[in-house]
């Protein structure tokens, strides 16, 4: 009977069900039912046929011959069962050679960081490519190791060589015999020499025994062996470099800045999940992590202890945290060694004689890469704070911060910018400064002069806002009040702080200030944040909220101070940069120094980002300019240095803060680097409302400082492409005219070098002043004040040349 005819099989009953089950694939199954048999079985036949009538030359004992054409008798024929058998056994030995075969294929990278950066595929290392030769070793002084090649452990583990030597002893790869030949790794754990380590060390393998995360090499087993005092950990065998190996790989021993981000980025989910157990890494560094296929993973899990453990607690001099010898392990010393890993992946930090990492960071004076990217230098300024109080509190601050730096870091090195997708403050609500060059030229209209100048109230309407702290236990009532007016918000923080509920919130206090600056109740504000220092006085929101204060009070000191300090607890922020580079140009308008050059050429030119950057300035310039790399400082030069770095930088990384890009444009213009402005406002982009404003101030720009006749014809041919029923396009052209005459007549020439008209009129001092004359009148029917149209005819008769008609 063919199986098709069988009776279909009853359906178990659920609760007896035994869960997955084989089942028989045959590949020549015919699914449809209508066909027929007979003709099927005769197709059957004759591909038998065909196929024996092929195979008869070559086979020689299909039919029971052998070799000569000697016949033996008939052969028997394999049933069935056996066929299919022979068949399974050979696809699954086709499909385990395939898969060993494709370990090492070369796939495509994988794109990580919110997408800014693409990790490269690392091809993983074949096993016997790790091994080491232990004699090597000895030459340095390393004891010779306990096992040996061939060895047992716990009758399961056979040694197949050592691939490392840490610090509690030789690692060695080994064959695991009970699970089908697996590679494992056995790390030795610390010795026990009294009750309390003895009991540390069980507590800490229950824990390791616990950990589970994809980023975390795998531990499997626990093994105690009389050769090796404290027995083994067996862990999971991750066959790949180092990224120590890695950056070595690398032109320089030192990874692209990005790419080391990323890989961090990349290792900061696993130490998060670490400390949320409550426990830390202890002994990060480029060593410990692996880097194979397009995974990350953390190895060598033998140094993790409880927060606040004491007894032995394993690091690396030059990585682990100064306190943690006195203090403990606490998430602040892996903060420490986060620091410490990503300087190390990047720079070439100074060693001691033992090849030991020296405390502290090089200066961007010395450091090529610090210069560049000032952000990451700050970074890791608080990340490495010999105060572990001064660090990141958690992996999540840093991680916000890291992702910052990074976009940066890409946005300088390829013009690639990026959405700030975990910034902690809002976008920029408005702009300021990117009206008034243009504004000037109202005065034209209704005789008002005005002035250039940005002034405190714009800076801070137009500054971003703290977003609200998700996690502070106000978060929820802020949330609900944000959309009431200020009074009814006061009211609302009043009751709340009477509740004990909130006593312990920060949120609810600092919205008081935020209500109090919304009311105008500036001088309230600053007694308010002064009852709040001693408590908040290290939250990176309570300083914001004093510079914003110190701000609208008119004392810029003490908002430089206090924004400088948001800058360097939140490097990779842009709202504190925008508030320290507005300030720094505020000082600047207050000592008189805001059109007058201050800088170096070469170092105003790689300040500003536009065509350079300050890693190919000479270090020797900076002795003078910024030796310390401080923002609290009231020399003029080092405040323009500042304030064209921090603008630069805003506007190299964030297309929509159009402030950062007008202010960058001041400061070059102050410079006298008037191509480099106008380079700094033709980046807006044209969907930006903002664009045509950036427009008109570049034609401003143009015809600003030393004239000359290319820059006049490049201002005229900039407005011909501006449509003629915008409000200033007569004002702007009577501007252009106006500066064509004044080149003309202080180099006392009658006409331009070039024959070419300027806005359809002779490029002569007559042709000018005929344009200009009819012009004036012009603009003078479209004056608001009939005095001031009057004034405009005057002048325009004035400008008028002389004629006899």
């Amino acid at each position: 009977m063919k199986d098709r005819d069988l009776p279909p099989p009853e359906l178990p009953d659920m609760d007896d069900s035994p869960g997955t089950q084989a089942v028989h694939f045959d590949p020549f199954a015919d699914d449809e039912d209508d066909v027929n048999d007979a003709g099927l079985d005769a197709l059957i036949a004759d591909l038998g046929n065909l196929r024996d009538q092929h195979e008869a030359p070559t086979t020689a004992t299909a039919a029971g011959t052998v070799p000569g054409g000697l016949t033996t008798g008939p052969a028997t024929a394999p049933t069935a069962a056996a066929v299919r058998d022979d068949t399974s056994a050979r696809a699954r030995q086709e499909a385990l050679s395939t898969f060993r075969e494709r370990r090492g294929t070369q796939r495509g990278g994988r794109t990580v960081a919110d997408g800014m950066v693409d990790l490269p595929f690392i091809l993983p290392a074949q096993p016997e490519e790790a091994l080491q030769d232990p004699a090597e070793a000895a030459k340095k002084g390393i004891p010779a190791p306990h096992l040996n090649p061939g060895d047992m452990v716990a009758g399961q583990y056979e040694i197949l060589g050592v691939i490392a030597h840490g610090g509690m002893g030789w690692i060695y790869l080994a064959n695991d015999h009970f699970v089908s030949g697996r590679l494992v790794v056995l790390k030795g754990m610390q010795s026990e020499k009294s009750a309390d380590e003895l009991g540390a060390a069980v507590a800490e393998r229950e824990f390791l025994a616990d950990i589970t995360h994809p980023g975390i090499v795998k531990i499997f087993n626990f093994i105690d062996d009389p050769r090796v005092p404290g027995g083994f950990i067996v862990m999971e065998y991750v066959g790949g470099p180092s990224l120590r190996s890695h950056r070595n790989s690398h032109e320089n021993h030192v990874l692209p800045l990005d790419l080391a981000i990323a890989y961090i980025i990349e290792v900061l989910p696993a130490l998060d999940y670490l400390h949320s157990r409550g426990v830390v890494y202890n002994d990060l560094k480029p060593d410990n992590i692996i880097v194979t296929e397009d995974q990350v993973k953390l190895i060598d899990l033998g140094a993790v202890s409880g927060i606040g453990a004491y007894g032995f607690i394993y690091g690396t001099k030059g990585f682990q945290a100064p306190e943690v010898s006195s203090e403990g392990p606490s998430v602040s010393s892996d903060i420490y060694t986060i620091g410490r890993t990503l300087a190390s992946l990047t720079i070439h930090m100074p060693k001691d004689e033992n090849g030991v990492y020296l405390p502290g960071l090089p200066s961007p004076s010395t450091e090529p890469l610090f210069r560049k990217h000032l952000s990451f230098y700050r970074l890791l300024t608080r990340a490495t704070n010999p105060d572990p109080t001064r660090r990141f509190r958690d992996i999540s601050e840093l991680s916000t911060q890291l992702y910052g730096v990074l976009r940066e870091v890409i946005a300088i090195r390829t013009g690639q910018q990026f959405p700030a997708q975990h910034s902690l403050f809002s976008p920029q609500r408005t702009t300021f400064g990117t009206k008034h060059l243009v504004f000037r030229t109202d005065q034209l209209i209704d005789g008002i002069d005005r002035t250039v100048r940005i002034t405190s109230p714009e800076v801070v309407s137009a500054l971003p806002a703290p977003l609200i702290d998700r996690t502070d236990v106000g978060a929820g009532m802020l949330s609900g009040s944000s959309y009431t007016e200020p009074q009814e918000a006061l009211e609302t923080l009043r009751q709340a702080m009477k509740t004990p509920e909130y006593e312990q919130s920060a949120e609810i206090p600092l919205g008081v200030v935020r209500a109090m600056l919304d009311l105008g109740f500036t001088g309230q504000a600053r007694t308010w944040l002064s009852s709040l220092e001693g408590r908040l006085g290290h939250d990176w929101r309570f300083q914001w909220y004093s510079g914003v204060t110190a701000l609208l009070l008119d004392d810029y000191v003490s908002a430089q101070r206090h924004f400088a300090e948001v800058l360097n607890i939140l490097p990779g922020e842009a709202a504190p940069k925008l508030a320290l580079a507005a300030v720094d140009e505020l000082i600047l308008q207050q000592l008189g120094h805001h059109h007058s050059a201050l800088l170096p050429e070469k170092v105003a030119r790689a300040a500003s980002l536009l065509s350079a950057s300050l890693d190919s300035v000479d270090p020797e310039v900076f002795g003078q300019i910024n030796p310390t790399w401080v923002h609290v400082s009231q020399d003029p030069a080092h405040l323009r240095f500042n304030a064209m770095g921090l603008y630069g930088l805003v506007w190299a990384t964030n297309p929509t803060t159009v402030s950062s890009a007008f202010g960058l444009a001041r400061q070059l213009m102050a410079e006298d680097q008037i191509e480099m402005a106008v380079a700094a406002l033709d980046r807006v982009p044209q969907a930006s409302r903002h664009h045509r404003m950036a427009q008109l101030t570049t034609i401003l720009q143009l015809i600003s400082g030393t004239l000359t006749e290319s820059r006049i014809r490049r201002a005229a041919r900039r407005l011909e492409e501006i449509p003629t029923n915008e409000p200033r396009f007569l004002q702007i052209k009577i501007a252009v005219m106006s500066a064509g005459l004044n080149f003309l007549r202080d180099a006392d020439v009658e006409s331009a070098a070039s024959p070419n008209d300027l806005f359809d009129y002779p490029f002569t001092q007559r042709g000018l002043r005929y344009g200009l004359s009819y012009t004036l009148r012009q603009q003078a029917r479209q004056a608001p004040f009939s005095r001031h149209r009057y004034a405009l005819v005057d002048l325009a008769n004035q400008v008028r040349p002389v004629t006899w008609f």
